[in-house]
C-alpha cells in the first residue's frame, strides 16, 4: 500500500440500518444483495433491501433484519 492511501480506497460504502435499532458504515469488497448475512460483532442480520450504491465514490443503502444474536 501506497504511503498516505486511504485503505478503504475501492471498496464500496453502505449505511446499514439494523432492525434492532441503529445504523452504521460499512465498507465491503463486493456488492451486497438481499438475502446476504451480515456478521456485526458477533451478531447475525439478513439483508431485506439494497438500494446500490451508483458509483464507485458513492454510497449504497442496506436493511438488515436480526437473525440471531449471542
Amino acid at each position: 500500500m501506497k504511503a498516505g492511501r486511504d485503505w478503504q480506497a475501492g471498496r464500496l460504502r453502505y449505511l446499514v440500518h439494523f432492525s434492532d435499532g441503529g445504523s452504521g458504515m460499512r465498507h465491503r469488497d463486493g456488492r451486497l444483495d438481499e438475502g446476504d448475512e451480515l456478521n456485526d460483532g458477533g451478531v447475525r442480520y439478513v439483508v431485506e433491501r439494497v438500494e446500490q450504491p451508483r458509483h464507485e465514490h458513492a454510497l449504497g443503502h442496506c436493511w438488515a433484519r436480526l437473525i440471531e444474536q449471542p
